[in-house]
């Protein structure tokens, strides 16, 4: 059988390189700006993936860039990624008090897939399928352990932006990681059998 990482990225749609930031001298508001506007599909996947259903991912998203703006002053250069993912972090769970409901489980079209090519019907149908199961069995994961996997796995992040978003030691970041990634594999496993929860 696969390991967690690869089991992750043929169920996921990998993210796309994003261009860089254009310079700002001296306008930090410009500088985040530019990052918001770069990074908005990776801020969308990171919410989605935390359980925030779809019909308040849109809603969750603007709270993280609202509240990434208002700070564009104090955010170092180089830091407005791990910024992002923290104000996410928080977001989502935020929302997910509010909402008090379970997260739909139908598949959803996103940021990814408006760029894609078309697909035949039956592409169309494994993707989601594979998305299904993704999202079914990052729904297990502990919410800690969670938010390290997609960042590391999905989103391809270092542990070093990782422990700067969530605020964690990096040998913290490792310990969860591993973690995630065990619960992932067998519950993957579990799932592709059919087995219940």
């Amino acid at each position: 059988m696969y390991g967690s990482t690869h089991m992750a990225s043929q169920l996921a749609v990998r993210r796309r390189s994003a261009p860089s930031v254009p310079e700002a001298a001296g306008d930090p508001a410009a500088r985040v700006h530019a990052v918001v506007a770069r990074d908005y599909a990776l801020v969308w996947r990171f919410l989605r993936r935390l359980g925030v259903p779809h019909d308040r991912v849109d809603d969750a998203a603007h709270v993280v860039f609202a509240r990434v703006l208002s700070k564009a002053e104090i955010i170092v250069p180089g830091a407005e990624r791990a910024y992002l993912m923290k104000a996410a972090y928080h977001a989502a769970f935020e929302t997910q008090r509010q909402a008090q409901r379970a997260r739909s489980r139908a598949a959803s079209l996103d940021p990814d897939e408006l760029s894609e090519p078309t697909l035949t019907s039956d592409e169309a149908l494994e993707q989601r399928r594979r998305r299904e199961l993704l999202d079914r069995a990052l729904d297990e994961l502990p919410p800690e352990a969670r938010a390290v996997f997609t960042l590391f796995e999905l989103e391809e992040m270092t542990f070093t932006e990782i422990a700067e978003a969530l605020s964690l030691p990096r040998g913290t970041v490792a310990s969860r990681l591993r973690r995630a990634r065990e619960m992932f594999t067998q519950t993957v496993r579990r799932l592709q059998r059919g087995a219940g929860p």
